[in-house]
């Protein structure tokens, strides 16, 4: 293998793939990157066996061939080159010796024998889908076979999920996202158990999806999405039936990530069907008066009360062990009398801070019920795309 490429362009390429080499393994070959270069075409994969990512570039070629390259090395001589246009990178078919070109010197290392390697059927095996069979399907069975995802549509559906999964191994289901793929729509939803964010798309020129389709995507998986930077085309392989992966193509780059195999939660189960009380405040207020009290709460607790009245909105906190209590008043807007009600001050905090608001009146709405039902947030009370449930701790 022998290749000259610019050094700005593999330095992009590793770290789009790097996501997915594992620090330190029990597979040594999967601390490796795995070069495949075909003509002009140089592919670069990373697998940590649950997720797997290949990203090509075009460099000027001039030798074909497959080598594992060490991933942290390789990633240390790019960093300490970062001065150069280019270099010129060449392996040995039979002792596996790499040896680096640059304007400052030559530099050696050690390769692997590229048929060490993971077969990654998923990866090999599997091919993007053709745009068009997706928005113009010939029949029923090819509209469940794949989605495509507008990039801004994605990444803030993974954005506004990503942050609300469970990290409890014992609640293997609830560790990821759910993709809900209902023909018009894709909910993408997920919860901890103790708060719960459901995320809507709706289908346009834009945004296809299959019907009555669910998987579950782990959450470091989601969290890569956040970064998408081209639209997303998704696709599912199966294994007896049973989608057992699912692909993401972005642009030159490939994720390929096992989905988890478990039942999601019936969630639509949790969400309030009737909220008598209503609930508006202003996130200039409430985000500033709510980390100031927090810091007076019991951090093992982390309670913040709140007590609402038609026009003002009292946040109370306090650690009996330590001494301290704080309370503040800001203004709001609310149907009811008084109500009385508690939150996990940094589950409620990032509840207000993920809810998206029109920046002229930078508010937002939260519906109420009793007073151990949960607690529902909304952009707007019309807003069909996202929707936040926060449960609410015993005062």
């Amino acid at each position: 293998m022998k290749f000259t490429v610019s050094l700005k362009e593999l330095n992009q390429a590793l770290q789009k793939v790097s996501p997915a080499l594992p620090k330190k393994s029990t597979l040594p070959v999967l601390e490796h990157f795995y070069f495949i270069l075909e003509g002009d075409l140089l592919k670069i994969v990373a697998s940590d066996q649950k997720i797997t990512i290949m990203h090509q570039i075009v460099v000027s070629p001039s030798e074909d061939g497959k080598i594992l390259v060490p991933g942290k090395r390789i990633s240390d001589i790019i960093r300490a080159l970062e001065d150069t246009e280019e270099f010129t990178f060449s392996s040995d078919e039979d002792t596996f010796n790499i040896s680096i070109k640059t304007q400052f010197g030559k530099y050696s290392m050690k390769g692997l024998d590229p048929l060490e390697y993971l077969t990654l059927t998923e990866l090999f095996e599997s091919e993007k889908p053709d745009i068009s069979e997706i928005v113009n399907p010939i029949d029923e069975e090819t509209k469940k076979k794949a989605a495509l995802i507008s990039m801004k549509d994605i990444t803030w559906a993974a954005e506004r999920t990503y942050f609300c999964v469970s990290v409890d191994d014992f609640k293997p289901a609830m560790t990821g996202v759910l993709f809900q793929f209902q023909g018009e729509r894709a909910n993408f939803v997920s919860t901890d158990g103790y708060r719960l964010v459901r995320a809507s798309i709706f289908s346009n020129e834009h945004n296809v999806f299959p019907k009555d389709l669910n998987v579950i995507i782990p959450a470091r998986t989601v969290e890569l999405l956040r970064k998408a930077d081209d639209d997303v085309i998704i696709s599912f392989i199966q294994q007896n039936e049973r989608i057992t992966h699912t692909r993401f193509d972005i642009g030159n780059t490939v994720i390929i990530t096992r989905v988890i195999d478990e039942s999601f939660p019936k969630y639509e189960n949790v969400i309030p069907k009737e909220n008598p009380y209503f609930l508006k405040i202003n996130k200039k207020d409430i985000i500033p008066a709510l980390r100031r009290v927090s810091l007076f709460a019991s951090a093992i607790q982390k309670l913040v009360k709140l007590d609402v009245s038609a026009d003002s909105l009292t946040l109370t906190s306090e650690d009996p062990d330590v001494g301290t209590q704080a309370q503040e008043i800001i203004p709001c807007d609310f149907n009811g009398d008084h109500y009385l009600i508690g939150f996990n001050y940094e589950l409620f905090l990032e509840a207000i801070q993920n809810i998206e608001v029109d920046e002229a009146n930078d508010e937002v709405f939260v519906e109420l019920s009793a007073q151990n039902k949960p607690a529902v947030f909304k952009p707007k009370p019309e807003d069909e795309r996202l929707l936040m449930l926060l449960m609410p701790m015993k005062i």
